[in-house]
Parts: structure tokens; C-alpha cells; sequence
């Protein structure tokens, strides 16, 4: 499951967070897709081979796949998995018992629901979640009916619900996804958690302005409480970079209890390596990230530049190739797989090897191509 950012700028807190995430896992439980696949066979042979060869693209690239999936179904009357009033309550009625056994507060669901449909009466656009999420006041009484009949449940955002909203708004800075100043006041304001997330965010905006002092000195305290904790470990290593302090950042990142569990450590360390000129060691790191998370293109772009730094010209195309396959360009991945296969010897493993991922990519692209014009 993939969480859109604005997502986090709506909920105020997590149990309204998981409130959207048990309805779209009851999407799923109740096969609210598979059943709307198995009535556009049958109603729709053209809009069903679409989305089969969607799915089948899919298999090559997960994004590109679920890009075509949503193309094809979007132009049908129930748009991308048929959210029909029907599934939609029925996902609000299964979601909200998924989300009181998870331990959060079933009250969440109505009033972020509550939330969106005042978001859209104020809107000449709707937040996006509505236009896949049709939302009839029908249906938020329905949830607040429920949830009134439930048993209370009184549940605490976690620290990591407040650093994860800082961090992703501030990531996404522009707009209405911006960090705003309001908002780390009423977190200073707040319990232990939220002041820490507003020290956090705090930190995060002075970086983002370059004001790598600032940052610093309002990260510290947090760092020096928690050393292990990887949320402020992750900034602590962009002020290191910022600053220039390449070995510092290293230094950092090796000692750091969680490295061999966390990828973002990982990345992290890869590119402090690429930043203080040892793609040698980067290079090591990433090898065996990219084999462990074979659909993060953030590995794979990475990896490229550490071969490319190496004059590894082959192992840098063959990177790019993968990160293209991820995008669903197959064509190009297969040109670069090919221009990568003719810089080593003739007849050599690495050759093979290459040779036997263009036609793994050869393969889908036939199993794809009837699909495509659909």
C-alpha cells in the first residue's frame, strides 16, 4: 500500500491515518478490484484485455503497470476498481471494525470523512482521494452511526505519526503541503511527542533554508537524547552533507544501530560515500540493496552513478536499465542492456547475464504489446 503525501496534511492524527488505510485494505479483503475485473470481463472484453495487459506489465513495473491499470479502467462508467456507493460502504463498514481491532479510535473514520466532505463544499476541486472515493453524506452518517455503536477507544498518536508528517511535508514544501509555522506552535504546545516533532520540524525547515546552524542546533538535543532514533539520524546526515562534512556523515551512519535493517540508512550511507569520493564503498553498499529491494529506482540511480565514478561502464548502463524497466520504458531498458552487453567479453558470465535479462524484458514486452492499443 502507498501512501499519498497529502494524506498526512489532512489527518491531524494517526488513527484518522488508519482509518484510510483499513477502508482501502477492506478494498481489498472484500476483492472489491477482482469482482470489478470479473464484471468488465463480461461486459467489456476490450476494457478487460486493457487491464489484463496492465497487470501484466505490471509484473516488469509495478508503477508503469498500475498507470495503465488505472488509464484503462478510468474511462469506464465505475472508474478505476468500480468504486461503486455499494463497495464504498461496504469498505467503511468492514475498514471501521479492522481499524478498532488494530486499537485505534473508530471515531477517526467519521470525522476525517467529515473533514474531506467539508474540504470539497469549500473547493472548486475536491481533495484527489474523493474523485476515485465518491463520499454522499448517506455515507458519512452511515460511518458515525457505527462508530457511535462501537466501544471507545481512547488511542495516542505515536511519535513516529508526528516525525513521518513533519518530514513529509517538509519534504514537499510548496503549496498546501508546506510545514507551516502554525502548525509546529500548536505541536510545541502539545504532549512530549508533538514537541519533539515540532523541535523536529523545526530542524528540518532550517536545512531546507540552508541554514545548516540553526539546524543543527535544534536537532542536537534530540539526537544526543536518542542516538539510535533513524528519523533524526536521516537529518542529521543531510546537515552533515550540506555542510560538506562527508566523513562525518559516514562516521555517523556506520555506528548506527539499525544500519543493517533500515534502507534508508542505507541510502544514506551509499550517498555520503558517493559525496566524499569513494564509490568503491558505495558501490558495495548498493549491490547488495538493489538485490534486496529490486523495485526502488533510488537504489538503482545510485548504483549508476557509483559505477559510472568507477569507469564501470557496462554495470552503469546495466543500472540505468533497471531503473528504466521500473519506469515500464522497456524498449529503453533493452537498448541500454544491449549497449552494456557489447562492453564486455564476448562469450564472459557478466555477458550471459545481461543477455538473459533482455530477453526476461523481450518477454514481457510480447506478453504487453497486444495490450498496448487497447
Amino acid at each position: 500500500m502507498v501512501l499519498h503525501s497529502a494524506l498526512f496534511r489532512y489527518a491531524d492524527n494517526e488513527s484518522q491515518l488508519a482509518s484510510v488505510m483499513a477502508h482501502e485494505i477492506s478494498h481489498v479483503t472484500q476483492r472489491h478490484l477482482a469482482r470489478a475485473m470479473e464484471d468488465q470481463k463480461r461486459s467489456a472484453p476490450l476494457t478487460w484485455a486493457g487491464a489484463l495487459g496492465s497487470i501484466l506489465l505490471a509484473m516488469a513495473s509495478p508503477q508503469a503497470g498500475m498507470a495503465a491499470l488505472t488509464g484503462t479502467l478510468a474511462g469506464t462508467r465505475q472508474g478505476m476498481i468500480t468504486f461503486t456507493q455499494q463497495n464504498e460502504q461496504e469498505a467503511d463498514r468492514i475498514g471501521i471494525q479492522v481499524l478498532q481491532r488494530a486499537g485505534f479510535d473508530p471515531q477517526a473514520m467519521p470525522t476525517f470523512l467529515e473533514k474531506l466532505l467539508d474540504q470539497s463544499r469549500y473547493s472548486s476541486r475536491p481533495p484527489e482521494i474523493l474523485l476515485t472515493h465518491p463520499l454522499p453524506e448517506s455515507r458519512l452518517a452511515d460511518a458515525r452511526n457505527r462508530a457511535n455503536q462501537m466501544r471507545p477507544v481512547v488511542s495516542q498518536s505515536s511519535e513516529d505519526f508526528y516525525l513521518a508528517k513533519a518530514r513529509t511535508l517538509g519534504m514537499y514544501n510548496s503549496g498546501r503541503n508546506q510545514l507551516t509555522g502554525d502548525l509546529l506552535d500548536a505541536w510545541a504546545k502539545g504532549n512530549v511527542r508533538e514537541q519533539r516533532a515540532a523541535q523536529y520540524g523545526r530542524a528540518l525547515q532550517a536545512m531546507e533554508s540552508k541554514n545548516f546552524t540553526e539546524a543543527t542546533r535544534q536537532l542536537q538535543p534530540l539526537l544526543s537524547a536518542e542516538p539510535g532514533n533513524a528519523w533524526y539520524l536521516d537529518l542529521a546526515t543531510d546537515i552533515d552533507l550540506g555542510l560538506n562534512k562527508n566523513l562525518d556523515a559516514i562516521n555517523r551512519l556506520k555506528n548506527a544501530r539499525d544500519l543493517k535493517s533500515n534502507p534508508v540508512l542505507q541510502l544514506n550511507l551509499a550517498n555520503a560515500y558517493l559525496s566524499s569520493g569513494q564509490p568503491g564503498e558505495a558501490a558495495k553498499i548498493l549491490n547488495r540493496y538493489t538485490f534486496t529491494w529490486k523495485d526502488d529506482i533510488n537504489g538503482w540511480e545510485l548504483l549508476a552513478q557509483a559505477e559510472a565514478a568507477l569507469n564501470n561502464r557496462d554495470q552503469e548502463l546495466a543500472a540505468r536499465a533497471e531503473g528504466q524497466a521500473l519506469l515500464g520504458r522497456l524498449d529503453q531498458a533493452i537498448t541500454l542492456l544491449s549497449s552494456a552487453s557489447s562492453q564486455v567479453k564476448l562469450g564472459s558470465l557478466q555477458q550471459a547475464r545481461y543477455d538473459a535479462r533482455i530477453d526476461q524484458l523481450r518477454r514481457l514486452q510480447q506478453q504487453f504489446r497486444p495490450y498496448e492499443k487497447m
